[in-house]
């Protein structure tokens, strides 16, 4: 595999482990796994109602534990589409549009936006450094 096949994989499987139906169990271990150290940083980006920029940044524990109150009651399936990744040397930047929806198999979008993600090349694999997304829809 190339370093953007191994990249779009990594992110591919951070979608693909998020999602499922509610209350699926979903494999924390691994999706822990992908990420650089548990410090990793993670951060939403939103605009209030002054249109003041809100960020909510997070460690990787923090993020599954705000994800897994959501996933105990609500289907969900996100997926990363449009990527943009640009290596240099051991490091990676990644540009992708994702969309998420209730059920796989529906047609109606629930959620969309923009996810900006760097990787370290730790010498054996691709690892999520960071991630900052802000919804669109």
């Amino acid at each position: 595999m190339n370093s953007e096949k191994e990249i779009q994989y990594a992110i591919d499987k951070f979608y693909k482990i998020i999602s499922g139906s509610a209350g699926e169990r979903r494999n924390w271990n691994e999706f822990k796994s992908l990420f650089f150290s548990e410090d990793s940083s993670l951060a939403s980006m939103k605009y209030n109602a002054d249109k003041e920029c809100i960020t909510k940044g997070m460690d990787v524990e923090s993020y599954i534990v705000g994800l897994c109150d959501f996933l105990k009651s609500n289907d969900f399936y996100e997926y990363g589409f449009n990527y943009e990744i640009k290596v240099i040397g051991s490091i990676a930047s990644v540009y992708s549009e994702y969309a998420a929806k209730r059920k796989k198999e529906d047609s109606n979008i629930i959620k969309s936006g923009v996810n900006l993600v760097q990787l370290i090349h730790n010498g054996h694999e691709w690892k999520i450094h960071s991630m900052l997304w802000q919804d669109q829809l």
